[in-house]
């Protein structure tokens, strides 16, 4: 074992899991994820993705698997899943299995209550969780009685009021209206510039530049592990998984087609105004695009290529 191995915040080394009924979810799964990291965790449907996060805290756990799952150090041990929490927190895709005491206070507060934190600690952490998620004053509140973006953030608060090291989320981003999926996008942001070690399940190919400087792509096995940039620039793996690329990406690969000069695609908005900047910058003032023989059919090689999934 290295010493790298050791100080990881998530090792996992040769992990399998098959069902009661016999379907195999995982095969022979290892990565390491370091403290800080931000990882993007994809794959098609039914590739072991939730199977795989339900490892991490011990909900699941195989006998053949033993020690192949260690966070921040230590192998889980079944017998003491319950003080998991202050290690890695999990949240649900579905906000309503993490919501279900009479008020939001009383959902936040449930996790320290159980371990063991006094009154006081209790009120401070529950108070600073809901501020972080941009809840304050919300205690009161029902929480069945929240807008669906208020829930996922409602469930967000409830994980960090135990503040683990870890946090994994599965699908934080969806079924959610723009402007909630863009507050959600900064509080994930906000807490990985805090030092937060986050894996996160999603589908929202969009979302993944901003939220994560590398992807593991899984499906039942590790298929892809790498930057942001290094997974999405492998077309033909991302087609094999069923997958796609950020819609930025594939719009300035159709401007390729036209002449726009772009040696790097660029994996954001973010990204595109600097790289449309500095073009314009380099080209005084001015970006040149143009039509030749070969455009249409460069233009529906591009589309075709990336809609495959439609």
């Amino acid at each position: 074992m290295t010493d790298k191995a050791t100080k990881a915040a998530i090792h996992v080394h040769n992990l399998n899991y098959a069902y009661p009924d016999g379907t195999v979810a995982l095969e022979q799964v290892s990565f390491e994820i370091q403290k800080g990291e931000s990882i993007a965790l994809v794959g098609p449907n039914g590739a072991g993705k939730s199977t795989l996060i339900l490892h991490l805290n011990g909900i699941l756990h195989s006998n053949k698997s033993r020690g192949a799952v260690k966070i921040l150090g230590e192998p889980i041990d079944p017998k003491k899943v319950h003080k998991m929490p202050r290690k890695i927190g999990i949240v649900f895709q579905d906000p309503d299995d993490m919501l279900f005491m009479p008020l939001l206070f009383d959902d936040v507060a449930f996790g320290p209550i159980n371990l063991g934190f006094a009154k006081t600690e209790v009120n401070r952490r529950v108070k600073e969780s809901l501020e972080r998620v941009g809840l304050a004053g919300y205690e009161t509140r029902v929480s069945h009685h929240l807008s669906g973006g208020e829930k996922k953030r409602a469930a967000i608060a409830t994980v960090l009021s135990m503040n683990p090291e870890i946090i994994a989320m599965d699908e934080p981003t969806a079924n959610l209206d723009p402007k909630s999926r863009a507050e959600l996008i900064e509080i994930l942001k906000g807490l990985k510039n805090e030092g937060k070690t986050l894996i996160i399940i999603t589908h929202d190919v969009n979302a993944i530049p901003e939220l994560a400087e590398r992807v593991i792509v899984l499906n039942k096995t590790v298929v892809a592990d790498g930057t942001t940039r290094e997974v999405f620039a492998d077309t033909e793996m991302l087609l094999a998984a069923g997958l796609e690329v950020p819609t930025i990406m594939q719009f300035f690969e159709v401007l390729q087609a036209f002449g726009y000069p772009c040696d790097v695609l660029p994996l954001s908005l973010e990204d595109a105004v600097r790289n449309l900047t500095q073009t314009i910058e380099n080209g005084s003032g001015h970006v040149h695009l143009h039509i030749h023989k070969h455009t249409h059919s460069e233009v529906n090689s591009s589309r075709n290529k990336h809609q495959h999934h439609r």
